[in-house]
């Protein structure tokens, strides 16, 4: 059952949307993407329930799914920097991004997916 909660004359259908548009963007993200890990069964609900909470909606500061501009930007200092970021938490996104049964591997899975970046890549610009 979907619980309905109203705000305003706006209707959430809150988890349930969140979740088909994560996986519509996981799958766009992952079809594209041509570093594309595969998810861990683990880090696919990780990636629906906790990263999608912020990075799936535009109306947070977090870089939003897919949006490999944005993304870039903020890989100006490296990939790692990203993942380092994600790990102690930066901004408004909390350490682990909530996720506190996270690796850090799992973290780099779910940044590269996020992200849409090639790491190797990203890290070419890093300056000693």
């Amino acid at each position: 059952m979907v619980k309905v909660i109203k705000n305003g004359d706006r209707l959430y259908k809150s988890r349930f949307i969140k979740l088909v548009f994560a996986s519509f963007a996981f799958a766009a993200i992952a079809s594209t993407n041509a570093q594309a890990v595969e998810l861990t069964p683990r880090e696919a609900y990780t990636f629906g329930q906790i990263c999608a909470y912020c990075h799936a909606r535009a109306e947070t500061s977090a870089p939003v799914i897919g949006d490999t501009e944005e993304w870039q930007r903020r890989s100006a200092d490296g990939f790692e920097v990203l993942v380092t970021n994600t790990i102690l938490g930066v901004g408004n996104m909390p350490p682990l991004g909530t996720c506190g049964y996270c690796t850090e591997d799992e973290i780099r899975n779910l940044v590269i997916v996020m992200s849409g970046l090639d790491p190797a890549a990203a890290n070419q610009g890093v300056k000693p």
